[in-house]
């Protein structure tokens, strides 16, 4: 019995002395499932690969496949905290903070004694407490209310993010987020030589918070079906044994299409393939934490110059005489600002010469720069005759075989 295909094993669970509690289960091949034994049971209990057996399709029961439907628990009430507040759901934070001064005077205890004022105060402190952090808001937004206010009792448990309740705590794998969306975002060395803006326009699904109180609004126009949903339902799989099962049903929620322009800012110095994230500005999708829009820089070549890390390089080309002589020239860099280069005597052809200084500003340092390398051709006349070369072989001295060296 190695192979789990050659023979099916019963996996017998007792639960004493409380309670005599036995439940047989087959091993089959399908997804791991949630159990539950009610009356003195500690909890869920994980059985992988559970109904493929006689609680599934075929076997046992003949509710639902050999399962019995159980009244599932009601869902916590929604409401409405934008509208608690008097604004959109696309308001800003300094819009949240402003609607709440407002709301928080005219209700407050202390300037109306009124029932009812007592009541829309704590409503208004709930609504600006969970939209005024950003993490919590996010968690209303695609999780509801329920979602935020356990997110509220994790931290105040010392529990740390509000996400770690959602994504099920300590660091585990985020299965409730949605994928990232990674974007390559060109930018030339200009870009990151001086710092700039670029905007990347994306097209993503969004849930529709207005379709479920103002259906008819302009804005819900072109809203439709959103994707199914996951569910955890509770059924009965047997004698004494609750299954709790995950199934796909349907939304009751809106989603449209949008197209979402975001703002990158460019720092000095950034390097090639530095990502900047846009937290939750993927896909929506009802129930679930959107994922991240990452724009990942790529540098569009330059015709003259090239980078490694913090340093510049480019090459220059000059003639003949230039090389024997010296020369003065210079170079237009990134931002317009001319770089110098002066050389005396000899320079010989692949010949390098570093400007300290002049290569890119470090990222985190801006005020530190690298260096600017370049590195020197020479043009040499296609060919020399006539009285260029009988002033050459006045001028240059004769040399001997000994002088053609090898390696």
């Amino acid at each position: 019995e190695e192979g789990p295909r050659r023979a099916r094993k019963t996996l017998c669970l007792q639960m004493l002395p409380a309670r005599l509690l036995v439940a047989c289960a087959v091993f089959g091949g399908a997804s791991a499932q949630f159990f539950q034994f009610p009356g003195g049971g500690q909890g869920g209990i994980n059985l992988e690969d559970l109904m493929g057996g006689g609680f599934g399709g075929g076997g046992g029961h003949a509710h639902r496949g050999g399962y019995e439907e159980l009244p599932q628990e009601e869902e916590e009430e929604e409401v409405d905290l934008y509208e608690r507040l008097g604004i959109q759901p696309e308001a800003t934070d300094r819009e949240i903070k402003t609607s709440y001064r407002k709301l928080s005077i005219q209700y407050h205890p202390d300037k109306n004694p009124s029932p009812e004022a007592e009541v829309l105060f704590r409503e208004v402190t709930e609504a600006y407490e969970i939209l005024s952090d950003k993490e919590r808001r996010v968690l209303y937004d695609f999780g509801g209310i329920s979602a935020a206010r356990k997110g509220a009792q994790e931290q105040a448990g010392g529990g740390g993010s509000p996400f770690d309740m959602f994504f099920g705590g300590g660091g585990g794998q985020q299965t409730n987020r949605g994928r990232n969306m990674e974007i390559e975002l060109p930018v030339t060395l200009e870009d990151l030589y001086v710092g700039n803006e670029k905007a990347a326009t994306i097209k993503r699904r969004v849930v529709c918070r207005n379709c479920k109180s103002k259906p008819n609004s302009p804005r819900c126009l072109g809203c439709g079906p959103c994707p199914k949903e996951k569910k955890m339902v509770h059924r009965r799989a047997g004698p004494g044994m609750i299954v709790q099962q995950e199934v796909m049903v349907d939304s009751k929620e809106k989603c449209k299409r949008e197209e979402k322009t975001l703002r990158a800012t460019i720092e000095r110095g950034m390097p090639d393939g530095e990502e900047i994230a846009f937290k939750y500005d993927s896909e929506q999708k009802p129930g679930q934490i959107p994922g991240d829009v990452i724009l990942r820089l790529g540098t569009v070549p330059h015709p003259r110059f090239k980078r490694s890390r913090d340093n510049l390089s480019l090459k220059l080309s000059i003639p003949l005489r230039a090389a024997l002589l010296g020369f003065e020239t210079s170079i237009p860099h990134l931002d317009g600002h001319s770089v110098s280069i002066r050389r005396s005597g000899v320079t010989r052809p692949g010949q390098t010469i570093r400007v300290k200084g002049e290569g890119m500003p470090k990222h985190g340092f801006s005020s530190e720069y690298g260096d600017l390398v370049i590195t020197v051709s020479v043009d040499f006349p296609e060919e020399v005759g006539g009285e260029m070369q009988e002033g050459l072989k006045r001028i240059l001295p004769e040399y001997a075989p000994t002088d053609l060296r090898i390696g």
